[in-house]
């Protein structure tokens, strides 16, 4: 990793073909559409805001024109809006601010605007999304020959859909802080062995983004139906993956202080997988409780 990151720091060049590089391997095997983004955050952090847009902007422009000649500019332009410019974003706030913790919480409100924005299109557009969940996704789930009559396969490929709707933001809150934590990781190698590790077990987002994650949690129970429901699950969605963040950085903490082996967080992060969503949300109760409990005062080392 720490070559990886010394050759993006190496010249223009060479930070322009890490971000275009990943990008079109992210085809193949789509974590790495994380180091594209990561590419940028990391020219950011190091050199600035302005070295960090001219890549951004020059790597957008082979984008689009790759994207063009394979005719997937849809694709080409997903990654400039969704990847690029947002990781841009929160690694100069993160240069000048130095606080990850206020960081993840901006990440988090765009996120939240994001689920307002996916719910009401949804809702005004449901025919029309339904339209090309099936286009695109009933052809291949019927090539699969599940054994599912018509109606079931059609159902289950609308959920999809549905879901689709219901996480997206979350999960591009999940790939805008895994790109910009990989960037700062990769400053960390570089200039600063460790810095990234004591950055992240300090993540605490207070007490008064618990208290508007409690309400919002709240509202979204009584609310059952209609579009304030639907921005309401989106909303939760993201909610609870930023208070996971904050549980994570505990456990990695417990994992220093009592200088346990790796394995244990491997372990947890296997049953974060095997056991979602129920330790997803465990995980993140113990992160929203932790902005009142302190446990990591609590820990004491062996």
């Amino acid at each position: 990793m720490q070559a990886i990151a010394a050759f993006v720091l190496r010249g223009r060049n060479q930070a322009i073909l890490s971000t275009i590089g990943f990008a079109v391997l992210a085809l193949f095997f789509t974590p790495m559409g994380l180091f594209s983004a990561a590419s940028i955050g990391l020219v950011t952090l190091v050199h600035g805001a302005k070295q960090g847009l001219l890549i951004t902007v020059i790597a957008s422009v082979f984008m689009l024109a790759i994207s063009s000649f394979t005719g997937q500019m849809a694709l080409g332009i997903e990654y400039i809006i969704f990847y690029w410019l947002p990781v841009w974003v929160l690694a100069q706030l993160l240069a000048r601010q130095v606080s990850l913790s206020l960081v993840v919480l901006v990440a988090a409100l765009i996120g939240l605007v994001a689920a307002i924005v996916m719910a009401t299109l949804y809702v005004t557009y449901e025919a029309q999304w339904n339209k090309i969940i099936l286009d695109n996704l009933l052809p291949a789930f019927k090539d699969a020959k599940m054994d599912l009559s018509d109606e079931e396969l059609k159902a289950f490929v609308l959920n999809i859909g549905k879901m689709v709707v219901n996480y997206g933001a979350a999960y591009w809150l999940l790939s805008m802080c895994a790109s910009l934590f990989l960037a700062r990781w990769w400053q960390a190698l570089l200039f600063n062995p460790g810095g990234f590790g004591e950055e992240f077990r300090k993540l605490r987002f207070g007490v008064s983004a618990a208290v508007g994650a409690m309400l919002l949690i709240a509202i979204a129970v009584l609310v059952s139906d209609g579009l304030l429901n639907q921005i309401l699950v989106g909303s939760v969605g993201v909610i609870v993956l930023l208070f996971v963040l904050q549980g994570l950085a505990i456990a990695h903490t417990i994992a220093v202080v009592r200088k346990l082996k790796a394995v244990w967080l491997y372990l947890l992060y296997l049953l974060m997988i095997v056991l979602m969503p129920y330790e997803l949300f465990l995980i993140a109760f113990i992160g929203l409780s932790d902005n009142w409990a302190n446990y990591r005062a609590r820990i004491k080392p062996v």
